[in-house]
């Protein structure tokens, strides 16, 4: 099958992204994406003015909002409220696709596949796809990220190839693409469908195997990692360089705050050593010339070019703290 003439769209929430915004969401649109659908909070290094910008440019192609959490910070959790409110667009309601993704993960087709409608194509009749991701860890980078991310991080922190040589288990996280007739609650991982099995649909994974009814009807977001990415991966860069970490701990994680709580234990599992991976380091012509087009927009240009100061400003705030520079030392930021 091919996606073909279907609408696809992405839903995304995001804070404080906007160095990476325009790799990100140009690497998606050369793959086929038709749309974004997009909302943010508390931005304060211009990545909502970004996205702003990108929406006067483009705005057949990108909304962005406000998240609704903003008006009951007491209540509900930011991705489940933005997913339940993004129902309500009109370009919601028309997509034929849907695909829930975050700003620090990037979809890698595999087999020379180069579109969406190759994957599609590739994988065969289906309804939904639970994409593995593969986690990435820092490569000993420490200052600012401001270049491409897909191309300075090329390490995983999984080991999924000695793994699979010793026939270990490597769970990790899905992201999902999926009809818009998928029945069922709208989640960050996946859309939650207690009767799948039942309804004569097709879930698959990124290598094109059906997946169990015991997951498609269950509430699980993770899989195998070896043997579901013969066909496409979810490269998620979490943490990115140290310095990125310090910022990424000051803003808090977008779904759980308290997940940072520990912040040098999370650091630790995501900065493990793994695999050398370069598949999808380099940017494809089609990315290259979206993010050429949007920069040749004086107003977006700038508005890129102060989010690196803002950050820069933002770290360097971080580093007077007492907590700040802890961390910064137990994470190697500091040359010793």
């Amino acid at each position: 099958m091919s996606i073909g003439t279907e609408k696809t769209l992405i839903v995304s929430v995001m804070r404080n992204e906007g160095p990476y915004i325009l790799e990100w969401l140009a690497h998606h649109f050369a793959l086929g994406f038709d749309d974004l659908l997009i909302f943010t909070n508390h931005c304060t290094d211009n990545t909502d003015r970004i996205l702003d910008r990108l929406e006067y440019l483009m705005p057949h192609r990108v909304k962005h909002q406000p998240n609704p959490k903003v008006m009951f910070p007491d209540k509900g959790i930011w991705h489940i409220m933005a997913l339940r409110f993004a129902g309500h667009f009109g370009r919601y309601r028309a997509a034929d696709w849907l695909y829930v993704t975050d700003a620090d993960e990037f979809l890698i087709l595999k087999k020379k596949h180069k579109s969406l409608d190759d994957l599609m194509n590739g994988l065969g009749d289906a309804d939904a796809v639970s994409l593995t991701s593969v986690p990435f860890n820092s490569g000993g980078h420490k200052s600012l990220t401001t270049g491409q991310v897909k191309k300075q991080f090329t390490q995983t922190s999984k080991d999924l190839k000695a793994a699979k040589a010793e026939g270990r288990d490597t769970i990790t996280a899905v992201k999902t693409l999926f009809r818009a007739s998928v029945k069922g609650a709208r989640r960050p991982h996946r859309p939650v469908t207690p009767d799948f099995s039942s309804t004569g649909q097709r879930w698959i994974n990124g290598s094109g195997h059906v997946m169990p009814s015991e997951w498609t009807d269950g509430r699980g977001k993770a899989i195998e990692a070896n043997g579901t990415t013969d066909h496409a991966q979810l490269n998620h860069y979490s943490i990115k360089s140290a310095a990125d970490f310090l910022l990424k701990v000051d803003r808090g994680d977008a779904v759980n705050p308290d997940r940072l709580g520990q912040s040098l234990q999370y650091w630790n599992n995501a900065n493990r050593a793994g695999d050398n991976d370069s598949c999808g380091a380099t940017q494809s012509k089609a990315a290259a010339a979206l993010v050429r087009e949007w920069m040749a927009d004086s107003e977006l240009r700038e508005l890129c070019e102060e989010s690196v100061v803002l950050r820069e400003a933002q770290l360097a705030a971080i580093l007077l703290t007492k907590s700040g520079e802890a961390l910064a030392r137990d994470i190697g930021y500091f040359d010793d």
